[in-house]
């Protein structure tokens, strides 16, 4: 299809230079909205209290079609000075600006799929943009629960350097504390001294190095007295299968085991206050039909697919804790920061490959347990035809 890679680096630059940050996304809502109204596909909006909508895009679902789902985000973390080119400026190959990794890119390939395949007669295809997913993901957490019907996958074009990405980990902040009397003069000079700061400093030096701080601060002292409590909120990312509350106890031992060392301080944990629940880790099994079917896709141009453990966290821990979820997505540097890009050639490759997947998608769908799709055996035969080819 002539022209449908300049189509996708030009609505990418219009995305990048629409100002987006969470919570002030109302304008780039209205674009998204225009752009699938203007392709014929039907949008609605979901309201999330205290937050702005979620877009929610796509014909009414049949029943008897798998249902597949875009998600996205259009949301971006504010920029905190000046940027070193102006958004959407496009150098050496490279778009840069707030969000053109991460993942208006992404958003922009979406919503070419949703324009090419709204009315396929093989599945259901549907489109979410959450507005919030670098805050609290709390659009995503409303959306379990006014989708029309579940998923049979969810396709996921977040950044991942063209990997497919089945698992991921998940994410809590705990907040460990010592609280004590605090203390004034001769007192705050006795060793061990009930000192809050102390234990906190002893806590952070014996931590394991997957416990990062995020945040320290005291409460109640002056300016010649000891605090009465210190607190730090220690950000954690969890394998699949990891107990949260299993990660809860080992720290509570720690911290607990500190205290006694500082007599007069009482040490706990507590998850951080958040609105939504912390993000749960998830593992997509690759023996899924519709999985298979993507990598298969994958694997017949180009080889095999290289599959990852995801370590950031957003949106799709929401999805794949529930649904058969693959994030895929293209290349880049500088997520969240002043001078971050997108590589616009491989953001084609990953549009390339998401059609191909959705243009060969199968009439009827492999039951599970049946063979594999073709390209997942066809690639290692290949390249072993090829080894010999270059051998002879």
């Amino acid at each position: 299809m002539p022209g449908d890679a300049e189509r996708l680096f030009e609505l990418t630059e219009r995305l990048v230079r629409l100002s987006t940050f969470s919570g002030e996304a109302g304008d780039g809502l209205s674009e998204l909205e225009r752009f699938l109204e203007k392709a014929g596909v039907p949008t609605d909006r979901l309201r999330v209290p205290n937050l702005e909508p979620v877009l929610v895009a796509g014909a009414p679902p049949r029943p008897e079609r798998p249902t597949l789902l875009l998600a996205t985000h259009l949301d971006t973390v504010p920029i905190a000075g000046e940027a070193s080119r102006p958004m959407g400026t496009v150098e050496e190959g490279k778009l840069y600006g707030r969000g053109a990794l991460d993942m208006k890119s992404g958003l922009a390939l979406s919503l070419l799929l949703m324009q090419e395949f709204r009315a396929d007669p093989r599945f259901n295809l549907g489109f979410v943009a959450t507005t919030d997913e670098e805050a609290e993901s709390a659009g995503a957490w409303a959306l379990l629960d006014h989708l029309p019907v579940p998923p049979d996958l969810v396709l996921v074009p977040e950044p991942t350097w063209e990997k497919v990405a089945l698992s991921a980990s998940g994410r809590v902040v705990w907040q460990a504390s010592f609280e004590g009397k605090g203390g004034h003069g001769q007192g705050i000079r006795t060793r061990p001294a009930p000192n809050p700061l102390l234990a906190l400093g002893s806590l952070l030096n014996g931590l394991p190095r997957d416990y990062t701080p995020l945040k320290a601060w005291t409460q109640g002292e002056g300016e010649v007295t000891l605090p009465h409590a210190a607190h730090v909120r220690l950000d954690r990312l969890l394998p699949p299968g990891a107990s949260v509350e299993a990660d809860r106890t080992a720290l509570q031992v720690r911290v607990r085991t500190t205290a006694r060392h500082f007599p007069g301080l009482e040490g706990t944990v507590n998850l951080a206050p958040r609105s939504t629940p912390w993000l749960p880790a998830y593992s997509t099994d690759p023996k899924d039909p519709l999985v298979r079917l993507f990598l298969g896709s994958l694997a017949r141009n180009g080889g095999g697919p290289k599959t990852i453990h995801e370590e950031a966290v957003g949106d799709f821990n929401i999805f794949g804790s529930q649904f058969p979820t693959v994030v895929y997505g293209p290349a880049g540097d500088g997520a969240h920061g002043d001078d971050e890009w997108v590589d616009l050639i491989s953001l084609e490759r990953c549009w390339r490959a998401y059609r191909r997947f959705l243009v060969s998608f199968p009439d009827q769908v492999p039951a599970r347990g049946e063979p594999p799709a073709e390209g997942l055996e066809r690639a290692p035969r290949a390249k072993r035809d090829r080894a010999r080819k270059k051998k002879g």
